[in-house]
């Protein structure tokens, strides 16, 4: 499976790490600097650091191609960026399925992020949310952690729950 994260800060890093050992991985920053420290060094020095990327793990800035090349799209920003990432992904017409890991409230609106995605792709756009118990530096290491993917649509919850149980790690479980 072709895997976009969008955002490159400590939950994209670690997911990119997690994902790469299955998955075509691209990680998408929209810090400039960022990207040329991930491509430079393969880690994230601002936002994680002490965790190699993967050599196969893509980074871009060009958020165009990187949400084209993609046939699921993990939204890894923070709750004030994922409205306006919902929103660029829809400037581009993507039909791409999408998660998001972010959790809280939105500010200003008070929506919690299903709603935040409802607004922005409408109710019957295939999208879930990825969460659990977990930090990214567990992810990134392999460690023992579990993570739940809730979705709008059980096909695609079980498809991409399956696809992605092997990839976190041997410990890890996601559960529906």
């Amino acid at each position: 499976m072709k895997i976009t994260l969008l955002g490159a800060g400590a939950w994209g890093t670690a997911l990119a790490i997690a994902f790469a050992g299955k998955h075509e991985v691209t990680l998408w920053s929209r810090e400039e600097d960022v990207a040329v420290d991930l491509k430079n060094t393969r880690e994230n020095h601002r936002f994680f650091p002490g965790y190699q990327l993967p050599a196969s793990v893509e980074v871009v800035t060009d958020f165009s191609a990187a949400v084209a090349a993609a046939e699921l799209l993990v939204i890894a920003t923070p709750i004030a960026g994922l409205r306006p990432t919902a929103e660029q992904i829809k400037k581009l017409g993507s039909q791409c399925p999408l998660i998001w890991v972010c959790k809280g409230l939105e500010s200003g609106s008070g929506l919690l992020p299903h709603q935040v995605v409802a607004e922005v792709h409408g109710a019957q756009a295939v999208c879930g949310a990825l969460s659990g118990p977990s930090f990214a530096e567990e992810v990134a290491a392999g460690q023992p952690t579990a993570v739940a993917l809730a979705a709008n649509d059980p096909v695609f919850a079980r498809e991409t729950a399956r696809q992605c149980t092997v990839v976190v790690s041997a410990f890890t479980q996601m559960m529906i």
